[in-house]
């Protein structure tokens, strides 16, 4: 398995992953280095921390992606006829709602995690 370094925040990270992934990792790193770099420019922050809010922009950015796509899908499929016997299938649809509710619960975890990880640093 290849071993990746990662710059995130100035601060360099080992990562292993599959052979053929190098290049995407890459990627992510980059994406979240530079996120973090956004989260930590109030200043004041903890390492955690500013990994924290560097992981509630990424999750936000894809929030918006997935409401765009789930706008554009339903637009396609308003201007398509609907198949026979099939109804309006977007009536009923409130997976946007579900995913939001997924991204708050996923947002007090990763604080309650990054909370754990303070206290531990904390610790002498």
């Amino acid at each position: 398995m290849p071993d990746m370094r990662l710059s995130i925040a100035g601060r360099i990270y080992s990562v292993t992953c599959q052979p053929g992934e190098e290049q995407h990792l890459a990627r992510l790193g980059s994406m979240l280095d530079a996120a973090a770099r956004k989260a930590g420019a109030s200043g004041g922050l903890t390492e955690t921390r500013a990994l924290l809010f560097a992981g509630l922009l990424l999750a936000d950015e894809l929030a918006e992606s997935q409401d765009r796509a789930a706008e554009a899908l339903a637009a396609t499929a308003a201007q398509a006829p609907a198949p026979k016997g099939q109804g309006d299938l977007l009536a009923h649809d409130n997976d946007g709602e579900l995913a939001a509710r997924a991204i708050e619960k996923l947002a007090q975890r990763i604080e309650n995690l990054a909370a754990g990880l303070e206290k531990q640093t904390q610790q002498p």
